[in-house]
């Protein structure tokens, strides 16, 4: 993860539209997730992603990897590690729940 975070590269998609984030911007949003890393623990989480698993009464149940709890005042997000899809997934609340931001470590916890 560590590896992950330091060799991060914030690349702008040419059709992309809109004015990218600053390189200060990138590299607080890095700080800020090395500073939520915590020790990985196993936790379940709602898979809530699409609009028609959010309608489920009953939700989907995953098995992820807590990897970072972001704490911000303006929000509360964690990122866990989805085993079964192998990538990135940020959740929140209480049972955790995703909702759709899911790819690389860095670039979900930007997007929280």
């Amino acid at each position: 993860m560590l590896e992950e975070i330091a060799s991060y590269r914030y690349e702008v998609d040419q059709a992309a539209t809109g004015k990218p984030p600053s390189d200060e911007w990138v590299a607080r949003q890095i700080a800020a997730l090395r500073a939520a890393l915590v020790e990985p623990e196993w936790r379940v989480v709602q898979k809530r992603d699409a609009p028609a698993e959010s309608a489920r009464e009953t939700p989907e149940l995953r098995h992820c990897v807590l990897i970072a709890v972001d704490r911000d005042p303006d929000g509360y997000a964690e990122l866990y590690f989805d085993p079964y899809e192998e990538d990135f997934v940020v959740a929140s609340g209480d049972p955790p729940q995703t909702f759709g931001v899911r790819g690389d470590a860095v670039g979900c916890f930007m997007a929280r």
